[in-house]
């Protein structure tokens, strides 16, 4: 987490990310919407003049670049999850939203590669949970290394190292972190639109502009590479190319098999898919098939052998 970022050449593009899914880790979640918001490091360095108080919430940087999409994901969301972000599988499917498939990291990539590069992914809590989901999805494609060469922090990291080093020495009670807390204390107000993939991006943008400049040297020494987050779980998928839904998959909890297999790519190493069995017979009945059919002409010629015998005036 607090690793040297592997080039010398100062992140030119942040690229602020939120994902909401099916539910949390331990149910191993589905993507159903994400939003990433792209900005070079000349809009933080230089931000539009303030208005108003100093509480005021910044407005957007003008040249940005945005992705937002619904995803299907194949599974329920729990209950909970439908009512924090106001989706539900149902919803999303009578809506015709397609599945993260190759499609979709196709499009994730093209996205990467339209910023000037070194790119950094920037998400609130996205060690625990945006970034090992995400990767979790590529890795159920086969797709593990997809997005090599992006870099990643986690905002509450950040926005911590920043706050001790604005005031070392205050202290008070303990700080929540979430980012609805810290916009609050930031601005006097509640994010809009929390808990919508879209609206938790333009509020991490929001607290991020706090103190820009700081940030982005924060970001420079601290980033890490995404090719080193592990999926939040491990995943059995089809080797197939279709980019539609998979064949057959089955979880495993990351801290179980997990821990065995070897990384590739930064991800976990993929099997390959279960062998499926025939609907036909199964080999032993095969076998038997025509041992029974032996068996059954060798009685009746024995049986004709009998009768034969057994006639008077032979």
């Amino acid at each position: 987490m607090g690793s040297q970022a592997p080039s010398q050449v100062p992140t030119q593009t942040l690229i602020f990310l939120d994902l909401e899914a099916t539910g949390l880790p331990f149910s191993q979640p589905k993507v159903t919407e994400l939003c990433l918001l792209a900005i070079h490091r000349c809009a933080l360095e230089n931000p539009p003049a303030p208005q108003g108080s100093p509480h005021t919430v910044p407005p957007l940087p003008r040249v940005v670049d945005k992705l937002s999409l619904c995803v299907a994901p194949g599974k329920a969301c729990s209950p909970a999850a439908s009512n924090i972000t106001g989706l539900s599988t149902a919803a999303l499917t009578a809506h015709g939203r397609q599945c993260f498939n190759a499609n979709l990291v196709n499009l994730l990539r093209a996205f990467l590669q339209r910023q000037p590069p070194p790119w950094c992914l920037v998400a609130h809590n996205g060690d625990r949970y945006d970034f090992p989901l995400l990767q979790a999805e590529l890795a159920a494609l086969g797709l593990a290394s997809a997005l090599d060469g992006a870099l990643c922090v986690d905002s509450i990291t950040a926005l911590k190292a920043l706050e001790r080093a604005s005031s070392p020495s205050k202290c008070g009670p303990r700080k929540s972190y979430s980012l609805g807390s810290i916009y609050t204390r930031l601005y006097g107000q509640s994010p809009p639109d929390s808990h919508t993939a879209e609206g938790d991006v333009l509020a991490l943008v929001s607290i991020c502009q706090w103190r820009p400049q700081a940030l982005l040297q924060w970001v420079d020494t601290h980033a890490r590479p995404f090719s080193t987050v592990k999926p939040m779980y491990s995943v059995e998928v089809s080797t197939g190319t279709n980019p539609g839904p998979l064949a057959a998959t089955a979880t495993v909890p990351q801290g179980t098999a997990g821990k065995t297999s070897p990384n590739l790519e930064g991800g976990r190493r993929l099997k390959g898919p279960l062998p499926m069995e025939s609907p036909g017979a199964s080999p032993r009945e095969g076998l038997l098939a025509p041992l029974g059919l032996l068996a059954f002409l060798t009685l009746a010629v024995a049986t004709l052998y009998g009768l034969s015998l057994a006639t008077p005036g032979q």
